[in-house]
């Protein structure tokens, strides 16, 4: 600044009472020497950059210093008392609560027809392939046959022994008709002898009755010629009557007690007999009833037996039909045309249910699997639906798996000595889907990917600075 221009009250000295102390403690116990401001008439002769280190400070430069210093203060303040959510972060992708539904042959068999595409929405009992049935078919007529058979004398022989007749309720099968002239047979051959017993046990019953009749009037005649023996003799002995008269009263008596005896033996013969006849014919009816009960039990072990195979028999049959079990979605068919041969157990057509809950099926990193627990907050978000614009799903941990897995593309591209990541799966369940769409709308379908932010704590912003120094200074300082 030249001298013209300064005014005269700037070039007046200063005070020595009033100029500030040249002196500063200093960390030593010295006084640091500072040096005094220059008078102004010195000053005038000075150069610009002498003077603008001598002049004070703008008031501008120490309010953004402060301001600056304050901002720092509040940032490293509130950096430490503020906290925000810990969230893991999980890929994975939506699936149904119930797996997909993976139709198959029972056994090996021709295609006939495929009746159904790729991403057709299918309903329950819908057919969706039809298979060869002519070995399945030829099994069924089989056993039928058998079983019809078995059937047929089952009830043939359940009429004998209710004494019913089963040519009355017999079909017009060439089985039933067989049975029923099979029935009337045995029938015929019961009754037959039936009726031989039942004239036998007449014949010695009739014997019976005469023998007893012949005895009655030979204890008659025996008990006259009794009396007349004994009278013969009180007139032997009285000498009035001769011993021949005596000895021919005896003899005739003799005799007669002689019939008697065989008499009482042929009535003894035929009561015998009789009794005989009477339990042969009841033996025979009870042998006749305990044969068919017999052979009734083992029929019907036989028919059951035969109806069971015919159960599965016609569940073969009825497998060729490959049908819808549940509402779906066609995923995938198998690359099988018409006339081909597929497998026992080969897949045909793959479904994907609808109408069914959607779980989220995560990924979740091993070192991750300790902050994260059943039951934690989470929130999904949909890579098909940007959050920034639909928002996002909210939900909970439903279910964590016990150990880790490695998927097959993992497998197969993992290097010698370098395995592959392993992760734990965790399955999320979705309380509420419901997106900020206007313009769309918002179908969720099993297979789409998903972001899953899972909330396992809180924590400090200055924690993410701290923290990363701390493990710097505890790894830090180690090398031998």
């Amino acid at each position: 600044m030249n001298a013209h221009t300064r005014k005269p009250s700037e070039n007046l000295p200063v005070p020595s009472d009033k100029a500030p102390s040249d002196k500063a403690p200093t960390g030593k116990g010295r006084e640091l020497t500072a040096r005094p401001p220059l008078p102004p008439a010195i000053a005038e002769f000075q150069s610009d950059a002498v003077e603008l280190e001598e002049r004070a400070p703008p008031r501008v430069a120490r309010m953004t210093l402060y301001c600056v210093t304050a901002l720092i203060a509040s940032a490293i303040t509130w950096a430490s008392v503020s906290s925000i959510d810990e969230v893991v972060i999980a890929p994975g992708k939506l699936v149904t609560t119930q797996p997909t539904i993976v139709v198959q042959p029972l056994e090996t068999s021709i295609i006939r027809t495929i009746e159904v595409k790729a991403g057709e929405v299918v309903h329950t009992g819908q057919t969706l392939a039809t298979l060869d049935a002519t070995f399945s078919q030829a099994d069924v007529d089989q056993q039928q046959a058998k079983f019809s058979a078995l059937d047929a004398q089952v009830r043939r022989i359940e009429a004998e022994l209710a004494g019913d007749d089963y040519t009355k309720i017999a079909g017009d099968t060439p089985d039933q008709m067989l049975q029923a002239q099979l029935f009337g047979q045995r029938r015929a051959f019961y009754v037959a002898q039936l009726q031989n017993f039942d004239q036998q046990i007449a014949g010695q019953s009739a014997a019976l009755v005469a023998s007893k009749n012949q005895e009655a009037v030979l204890n008659d005649r025996r008990d006259g010629l009794s009396q007349i023996e004994a009278a013969r003799e009180r007139l032997y002995d009285n000498q009035s009557g001769s011993l021949i008269t005596l000895l021919g009263s005896r003899d005739a008596r003799l005799d007669v007690e002689s019939d008697l005896t065989a008499v009482r033996g042929r009535a003894d013969e035929a009561a015998h007999s009789y009794a005989k006849l009477t339990a042969d014919r009841q033996a025979f009816i009870e042998d006749f009833r305990r044969a068919a009960m017999e052979q009734l039990v083992e029929l019907r072990g036989q028919r059951d037996m035969a109806d069971e195979e015919l159960k599965k028999m016609a569940l073969r049959r009825n497998m060729v039909v490959l049908t819808a079990p549940a509402d779906s979605v066609v995923l995938d068919l198998a690359q099988r045309s018409v006339g081909s041969v597929v497998r026992e157990a080969e897949p045909v057509v793959t479904l994907v249910p609808i109408n069914v809950p959607l779980e989220a099926e995560v990924s979740i990193n091993t070192r991750d699997i300790g902050r994260v627990a059943v039951g934690k907050e989470a929130r999904i978000k949909l890579d098909a639906y940007p959050f920034q614009k639909y928002g996002t799903a909210t939900g909970e941990v439903r279910t964590i798996s016990q150990d880790t897995f490695l998927t097959g593309q993992q497998e197969q591209t993992a290097t010698p000595g370098q395995p592959a990541a392993p992760f734990f799966k965790a399955r999320i369940l979705l309380a509420d889907t419901r997106l900020n769409a206007t313009d769309v709308p918002v179908r969720l379908l099993p297979g789409m990917t998903v972001t899953t932010e899972i909330k396992v704590g809180n924590r400090t912003v200055i924690s993410y600075f701290l923290y990363p120094l701390l493990r710097g200074l505890d790894n830090a300082i180690r090398e031998p």
